[in-house]
């Protein structure tokens, strides 16, 4: 026996009814993750509930159910934890946007020690289930980190006031300063050129050299005599075309003289601003003034 075509249609239409709420029940959940990691979140995340909907956080750690804070907790319908998940129900009583703070603390003594959720009300878009994974760290290794980042401040800091003390003529940084000198190719210089030598040597070159406006120096390449090959710079006076002496830092060498010139005499300048122009006089003498060198009418080409 056939049935009527009206019959067919609402059979039809109660088989596909059913299947579509036999699938709405059997659809798994929308599962939410949240990564926990120290230091990693400025603002807690947010996780929407909804009044008379069960929410469930689950914990990958242990946490410590007599330590939870939540806000307004004697307000929600049904309130569960254990150490390893929460459950909550909201009452009607609580308004759309409202929101509240939900703290936990795990039970190790590993970093973080808690984690900090906002609890959002959202009757549209509820989460139902929440899942809360822990990057945990031991407490010894983040104390070794703090340690390590505390020791690299304490650099930074003697690395400061040695840069202050050789701004008074202290003579730790003038010796890094000195180094960088070494290749002139990689800061920027002048060639100066003096009118008129003095003295048992055989000027190969001298530059003004520039790390920065506030750094500035004397580099001297000398060739000498065979009287003078092992002759060392003990001081230096740099004197302007009106008479002023500008002050300096004493003479650097490396090491004495070699015959080729190569080895250079370094003097760093404590008023660099005043050398940018002008004819200067640089004299130049070793210990006890058994040997002197002086540059007349020194200035840049």
């Amino acid at each position: 026996m056939t049935g009527s075509p009206t019959f067919i249609v609402l059979a039809w239409g109660l088989l596909w009814a059913t299947l579509a709420e036999s699938a709405a029940v059997d659809a798994p959940a929308v599962v939410r993750r949240i990564d926990v990691q120290a230091g990693s979140l400025a603002t807690p995340p947010e996780v929407r509930i909804s009044p008379g909907l069960s929410t469930t956080l689950f914990f990958d750690a242990r946490i410590r159910p007599e330590q939870l804070a939540l806000e307004g907790r004697e307000r929600f319908q049904r309130f569960g934890a254990t150490e390893d998940h929460l459950v909550l129900v909201p009452s009607p009583t609580f308004r759309e946007g409202e929101r509240l703070r939900l703290e936990v603390r795990f039970h190790d003594g590993a970093v973080p020690d808690r984690a900090v959720l906002n609890l959002v009300v959202d009757a549209t878009r509820p989460e139902r289930q929440v899942e809360l994974y822990r990057h945990a760290r031991s407490a010894a290794s983040y104390r070794q980190e703090v340690e390590e980042l505390r020791a690299g401040m304490l650099r930074l800091e003697r690395q400061v006031q040695q840069l202050q003390r050789s701004r008074a003529g202290g003579e730790v940084t003038r010796e890094s300063l000195v180094a960088d000198i070494q290749d002139v190719s990689a800061i920027r210089h002048r060639h100066w050129a003096a009118r008129k030598v003095t003295g048992d040597f055989i000027v190969r070159a001298v530059s003004l050299v520039r790390l920065s406006p506030a750094w500035a120096a004397l580099r001297i390449l000398l060739v000498p005599s065979e009287a003078a090959k092992d002759w060392r710079a003990a001081g230096a006076a740099l004197t302007g075309a009106q008479g002023n002496r500008l002050r300096t830092l004493p003479p650097w060498q490396a090491g004495p003289l070699d015959a080729a010139g190569d080895s250079p005499i370094v003097i760093v300048l404590e008023e660099p601003e005043a050398v940018d122009t002008g004819r200067y006089t640089l004299e130049l003498w070793d210990e006890g003034r058994k040997r002197t060198l002086k540059l007349e009418g020194l200035q840049a080409r």
